[in-house]
């Protein structure tokens, strides 16, 4: 019996060393899957002919980020712009000029470790990021939260709903933005079948959405390849009221505002001056 005890020991350790190994390879690939910062910036808002203030402040933690502020002389809101996981701001300069033509005023920033803001991302970090991209808006550009409208692509979506939660803002938008990172490990992991608990990163954007207090606007493209659309409408149907629901057809994950044009910037308009339109919950343009 003794053998026994002493080999199931045995293979007890063996299985718990392995499964720690196990453990921390997910975490340093899945960190280096989700994170894509580029430092260099190859464009800035001149090179499309927009006037813009460089800005530089403080995270909570001591990191100095940097971003623009893109001011319209009439604007219909001002955007605080949230990018997604790969790149920097100067990657953003078209879709920044079709916001500017629009009607918005935008402020977009660098996560730590993107472009020219100091530190290493961490999903930890990013989540205070948002705060003080948020605070530096407000309190020292001096724009009135209830002027303002979160909009946040992709992985910039989770930051954009954690940044909103409680916050007295006009309205938020989440275009080709998942439920949660344990969502998107199931189909990037998918011929291992990882059990969720393995799983590190977090990114809860269904949770952070239930805390706020603005409208929703959640748009998707039907042809996204990398957050597949039914995620999309996951987030949608997770998140509480008020919120609509834009469908761009053929839309994939970076191009809706291509593919939806007009019809696009428009919704975004009525959104941002008006909120939610309570006779459709969910449109579709193409």
């Amino acid at each position: 019996m003794s053998a026994l005890i002493h080999i199931g020991i045995k293979l007890a350790v063996i299985v718990g060393a392995v499964a720690a190994v196990v453990k921390l390879y997910i975490v340093y690939y899945e960190r280096r899957l989700v994170f894509f910062p580029v430092r260099t910036i190859n464009q800035t808002p001149r090179d499309v002919g927009l006037q813009f203030e460089w800005r530089r402040f403080l995270t909570y933690d001591g990191h100095q980020l940097t971003g623009w502020w893109i001011p319209h002389p009439n604007p219909i809101a001002t955007l605080l712009n949230f990018h997604g996981n790969a790149g920097n701001i100067g990657d953003r300069i078209q879709f920044l000029a079709y916001l500017h033509e629009a009607g918005f005023s935008v402020f977009i920033f660098d996560y730590r470790g993107y472009g020219e803001s100091e530190g290493r991302p961490t999903e930890e970090g990013l989540l205070m990021d948002g705060d003080a991209a948020y605070e530096e808006l407000t309190i020292r550009i001096g724009v009135p939260p209830e002027q303002i409208v979160f909009f946040g692509r992709s992985m910039g979506g989770v930051i954009a709903a954690h940044t909103a939660r409680g916050r007295p803002i006009h309205g938020i938008v989440l275009e080709g933005t998942f439920p949660s990172a344990l969502d998107m490990a199931e189909i990037v992991f998918s011929p291992l079948r990882l059990p969720r608990w393995s799983i590190s990163v977090r990114l809860d954007t269904a949770a952070y959405l239930k805390l706020r207090q603005c409208p929703a606007l959640i748009v998707h493209g039907t042809s996204d390849d990398v957050v597949p659309y039914r995620l999309g409408r996951r987030l949608y149907e997770m998140a509480g009221p008020p919120k609509e629901f834009l469908s761009v057809e053929g839309g994939s994950h970076n191009d809706c505002y291509m593919v939806g044009t007009t019809a696009y910037l428009e919704k975004l308009r009525v959104f941002s001056a008006g909120a939610i339109d309570a006779d459709a919950t969910h449109k579709v343009i193409s």
